[in-house]
C-alpha cells in the first residue's frame, strides 16, 4: 500500500463561504472536505484564515472548530474591510511554511483568487511541491487554475438545500410541539407542501441526510403499533453546511 504523503492546507474563509453563499445559496461543508483530503494524504497543518469580525462568518467559527484551532483571525485593525488583507495573511502563512517545513510533500490552497498564483507557481518551481488548487465554481480564477498541479472545482449538491429544509421542518416541528413525532414520509410531505419541492427530491435529500447520519430512524411502540421516527444530529447537520439551529 503506497504510503500518503504529507499535506498542509489552507483556507480562505471569506472565499469558500461567500461565493457557495452568493452564487448557491448554500454553506460550506467542511466536513465533507476534509474526508475528501484525508482519504489521500497525511494533514499536517490545517488552517482557515478570515475577518471572522463579519457576522455571517463568525457564526462559522464553532464549526471550523470541529477540525481545527488554527484559526487566523484577519481582521484589518483600521476598522475597514479589505478583502486584500486576508490574501496578505494568508500568503505571509504559506511562505513562512515553504521556508520552514521541508517534510511537507503537498500545499492544498482553498480560494479562488488569482493573487495566489505566483505563491502556487513559487511552490512548484522552487520548491518541488505538488499543489492543489480548491475554488468555488463561478469565483475561480483560471490563471489561478493554470497555475495550479491539479484542481477541484467546488460545485454543492444540488439537494444540500432540499436537506437544510428537512432539517429545519423537523427542528420547527419540535419547537411547536415538544411531543412532535415526525416520521420520514410525513416530513417528506410537509417539505414538499411548503417549499414546493417534488416528493422524489424530498425523499433522496432524506435518504442523504440518513446515509450523512445527519438523520436516523428509531422504533417507538405508539398506540400498540411499533411507529419508525425520525430523529437529528444537530451537530453533524451543522458540519455538513445544513440547516444549523444555533443562528
Amino acid at each position: 500500500m503506497q504510503e500518503k504523503q504529507n499535506a498542509a492546507i489552507f483556507i480562505d474563509y471569506e472565499h469558500w463561504y461567500i461565493s457557495l453563499d452568493k452564487n448557491f445559496h448554500v454553506k460550506p461543508d467542511i466536513e465533507a472536505f476534509t474526508e475528501e483530503i484525508k482519504k489521500n494524504y497525511n494533514i499536517v497543518s490545517y488552517t482557515f484564515f478570515g475577518d471572522f469580525s463579519n457576522s455571517s462568518l463568525q457564526n462559522e467559527m464553532h464549526k471550523i472548530r470541529g477540525f481545527t484551532n488554527d484559526i487566523v483571525e484577519t481582521k484589518n485593525g483600521g476598522g475597514h474591510f479589505k478583502k486584500d488583507f486576508t490574501d496578505f495573511i494568508m500568503l505571509d502563512k504559506i511562505y513562512q511554511t515553504a521556508y520552514s517545513n521541508n517534510k511537507i510533500d503537498t500545499y492544498i490552497i482553498f480560494t479562488g483568487d488569482s493573487h495566489f498564483s505566483s505563491v502556487v507557481l513559487f511552490l512548484k518551481n522552487v520548491c518541488s511541491k505538488q499543489v492543489g488548487v480548491y475554488g468555488v465554481k463561478n469565483a475561480f480564477s483560471n490563471q489561478l487554475k493554470t497555475a495550479a498541479s491539479f484542481v477541484r472545482e467546488i460545485e454543492p449538491d444540488e439537494l444540500a438545500p432540499v436537506c437544510s429544509q428537512i432539517i429545519e421542518s423537523i427542528y420547527t416541528l419540535s419547537k411547536e410541539n415538544r411531543n412532535a413525532r415526525p416520521t420520514f414520509m410525513k416530513t417528506i410531505d410537509a417539505v414538499s407542501l411548503k417549499h414546493g419541492v417534488d416528493k422524489s427530491v424530498a425523499k433522496k435529500a432524506m435518504e442523504q441526510l440518513i446515509a450523512k447520519e445527519c438523520v436516523s430512524q428509531y422504533v417507538k411502540k405508539i398506540g400498540g403499533n411499533q411507529v419508525k421516527l425520525l430523529a437529528v444530529d444537530y451537530k453533524k447537520c451543522r458540519l455538513h453546511g445544513y440547516f444549523d439551529i444555533t443562528q
